[in-house]
């Protein structure tokens, strides 16, 4: 990051060996009968503390229902999750409230996640209102976030339809980290950017995780960019995951025929690599 001299944003980073969410045998069908489609067979994941967990897979492989389903949005038909060691499925709606300050989403766009009728400024501090963080507290932060993600305090002022994409992405990861979390799901945060804008935002991401001990999810298919930023990967195809483990050993040593062949078509690995 360039040009930023903000404090140090408090995350709660826990031992490495230790799991900050898991996922067992999730499993979703959607439709019944001779329509029935299982756009999730069986996946387990699990991320730890400061943890970066690249999802990678093509269009329709399961990705974005499993990141529903980590986010509460959607039931599983089997399986569960835990996120700091509690199972979601026994949480009272009151419990996953509080639990949202902690477990954060960047959307894959942000023109349509941010109210065009509210300033940058008004649209963080309305999720740290809807979070409980004090009026005086919530100002603060939006200055000194929006400062950490490679923008301005000026920039607090400003529409949405004023800035640019990255801009915008920008705006949107720094509403995820206002409220603290320990963990932010990336889900195709950077696909409609362009390919110069895509690396500045992926290393903005990387210094952050450094920087904060967050830990992040980032699902995308592309296989380029989850190259770039996961210390950990999942590759799902079809609904199932087909392969996982340490990033950089299963980008040089694939086991898999269906992630020999993403790497083998994925243009582009050499621009994130540089």
């Amino acid at each position: 990051m360039t040009g930023t001299t903000a404090p140090r944003i408090p995350a709660q980073p826990g031992p490495k060996d230790t799991v900050l969410l898991r996922a067992d045998h999730l499993g979703k069908t959607f439709g019944s009968g001779d329509r029935a489609f299982k756009a999730v067979d069986d996946v387990s994941l699990s991320v730890a503390p400061g943890e970066i967990l690249g999802i990678v897979g093509e269009s329709g492989s399961g990705k974005s229902t499993t990141a529903k389903m980590i986010l509460g949005l959607l039931t599983p038909d089997s399986g569960t999750v835990t996120f700091e060691g509690a199972d979601l499925a026994t949480r009272s709606k009151r419990e996953m409230r509080r639990l949202r300050a902690r477990l954060q989403v960047v959307p894959q766009n942000p023109q349509t996640s941010l109210n065009p009728r509210l300033t940058i400024a008004s649209s963080m501090e309305f999720n740290m209102r809807a979070h409980g963080i004090p009026a005086d507290e919530r100002s603060r932060r939006v200055h000194d976030l929006l400062e950490r993600v490679g923008l301005t305090a000026a920039h607090a002022a400003r529409y949405p339809h004023e800035m640019s994409g990255g801009q915008l992405q920008r705006v949107a990861i720094a509403r995820a980290l206002s409220t603290d979390p320990r963990l932010v799901i990336c889900d195709e945060a950077v696909s409609a950017l362009d390919k110069s804008v895509q690396a500045q935002v992926l290393n903005l991401l990387a210094d952050l995780q450094r920087d904060t001990g967050v830990a992040f999810v980032f699902i995308s298919h592309d296989l380029a960019v989850v190259e770039h930023i996961s210390d950990t990967v999942v590759v799902l195809y079809r609904g199932q995951v087909v392969e996982s483990g340490v990033a950089s050993e299963v980008w040089a040593h694939p086991q898999h025929e269906y992630t020999a062949a993403l790497l083998a078509a994925t243009p582009g690995r050499s621009l994130f690599a540089a």
